[in-house]
């Protein structure tokens, strides 16, 4: 495996030899703190505690108040098996192996150290309750408890039907895997009247209580993995009504000026969904009722947040428990005129991340360049452990310690596409990114936005001669951060 030892400038590894002297919040005193991560899937960084007071999330907010709030954390990939990965191993998809959507992390890598394995080496009980994993087989062996909670997405009586109904007319038509795999496509958004638990989140708030009750004298590593605001837009209808449907905006439909090709979807993820066109734009209508629908999702998953936090605090167990939110990366709601994830635009990349540690910073925010490979270091070493060789991540123990303390030069982050993987890097004020052949190391089409005062900049300035220094500049500093492994010159895992 050949790791490119440059991705770090010499500021930052002289950053790294200063936390190493940092007191650790948790190490302090004796006993196993426990952990709680809370996976939140194609959560967009737009949550009351980010600024928003249109999306209600009371839950997150009340957790952001207990700790330090990220307000430039950003995955490794927009994707969710693979931004998963990278956070559980705390290398980058480079690094590890995985970019693709269908490739289990031990399928690839048996041996791989991650965050489950770590803890279970270290005595805890360790659990995954809901979407943690995209592949829920993964690390199965070092998970104490892994409940196969129903992954039905839908909740309404005739709409199953009707999916039931489609999926055996396909395989008796004959129809591919593919196919009968579309016709098991249901709407893009549901309201239905009823309890939380009619939906898989629900059931995941409820095992996770159960767990906390059952394994309370336990030290626990506790992955708790809500899947919503993931498409479909489907929820309790009193999520619904939290919003007025004229509270929501159709955004800007236009693509940056001189956007590459390879750096936009198709969208096809939405497009799959019932009533979706498979071409085209959406109408207005469609596309407020689409962001009505994610809105009501957030709030949906905010409450089952809330519902798990409030039974750790009713166990008396908060002041021995370090908590992280994050998301898996960030989503797209048309603007440009696209939607879902799958690039490396800014909308795409950055994602909530929320840390609350027993005797930390409370309500607190940080503007810290930081990824998500920083989690596993954060947690091994905020639970008083060694974290293992081979992680790409940096503690951000003095971050929680001084959230105005600058932390990375830049993040960087990549996505494949076709025959060429496409590498960016974002620092305080640009995003840069190159799309490079995986045969001949090519770099196909390069894109610089300025974000000094939007996230989504109109114009691609790499080809402007105005600004040729600084592309030369990044380029050189992106150059030194990818870490290509010799055997992807010809990726078989797409």
């Amino acid at each position: 495996m050949k790791q490119n030892l440059s991705l770090f400038s010499s500021v930052s590894r002289a950053l790294i030899a200063t936390f190493l002297c940092c007191p650790l919040l948790l190490a302090e005193s004796d006993g196993k703190k426990n952990v709680l991560i809370f996976f939140i899937d194609d959560l967009r960084p737009e949550l009351g505690c980010y600024g928003v007071d249109k999306i209600q999330s009371p839950a997150i907010d009340a957790l952001a108040s207990e700790g330090v709030l990220f307000e430039r954390a950003y995955c490794q990939q927009a994707l969710c098996a693979p931004s998963r990965i990278s956070m559980m191993t705390g290398q980058y998809p480079d690094h590890n192996g995985i970019d693709g959507l269908f490739t289990p992390l031990r399928r690839h890598d048996k041996e791989a150290m991650t965050l489950p394995r770590y803890f279970q080496k270290q005595g805890y009980f360790t659990a995954s309750y809901g979407k943690v994993y995209h592949h829920q087989i993964d690390d199965k062996e070092h998970w104490s408890d892994l409940p196969d909670i129903s992954r039905e997405k839908f909740a309404n009586p005739e709409t199953l039907a009707r999916i039931a109904e489609r999926v055996v007319e396909a395989k008796k038509s004959g129809k591919t895997v593919d196919e009968v795999r579309a016709a098991g496509k249901g709407p893009a958004i549901e309201v239905v009247e009823g309890p939380d638990e009619l939906y898989r989140d629900g059931k995941v708030a409820k095992a996770a209580i159960e767990s906390l009750r059952k394994n309370k004298e336990k030290p626990f590593f506790m992955c708790v993995g809500f899947a919503k605001p993931h498409l479909p837009f489907a929820a309790p209808k009193r999520y619904w009504d939290l919003y007025e449907r004229e509270q929501f905006m159709v955004p800007e439909r236009i693509l940056p000026e001189g956007a590459p090709s390879l750096g936009v979807t198709k969208w096809n993820e939405l497009r799959g969904y019932r009533g979706i066109p498979a071409e085209g734009p959406l109408s207005d209508e469609l596309t407020l009722e689409l962001r009505h629908g994610y809105a009501a999702s957030v709030s949906f998953a905010d409450a089952q947040v809330g519902k798990v936090m409030a039974e750790l605090d009713r166990l008396g167990l908060r002041e021995e428990t370090l908590v992280i939110l994050w998301g898996d990366h960030g989503y797209k709601l048309g603007e440009y005129g696209l939607w879902c994830k799958h690039t490396n635009f800014e909308v795409d990349t950055r994602v909530p991340l929320i840390v609350s540690a027993p005797g930390g910073k409370q309500g607190k925010r940080s503007h810290a360049l930081v990824e998500i490979v920083d989690l596993f270091p954060t947690v091994v070493e905020m639970t008083g452990g060694t974290v293992p060789a081979g992680r790409d991540g940096m503690s951000l123990a003095p971050v929680l310690e001084d959230p105005k303390r600058k932390f990375r030069p830049f993040a960087f982050m990549q996505y494949p596409r076709g025959s060429q993987m496409g590498y960016a890097l974002r620092n305080e004020r640009w995003r840069y990114i190159e799309w490079i052949k995986f045969d001949t190391q090519e770099v196909v089409a390069r894109a610089l936005y300025d974000h000094q005062e939007t996230q989504f900049p109109d114009k691609n300035l790499a080809a402007d001669s105005e600004y040729s220094e600084l592309v030369a500049e990044l380029s050189k500093q992106l150059d030194a951060a990818r870490r290509v492994k010799e055997s992807r010159l010809n990726p078989a895992n797409k």
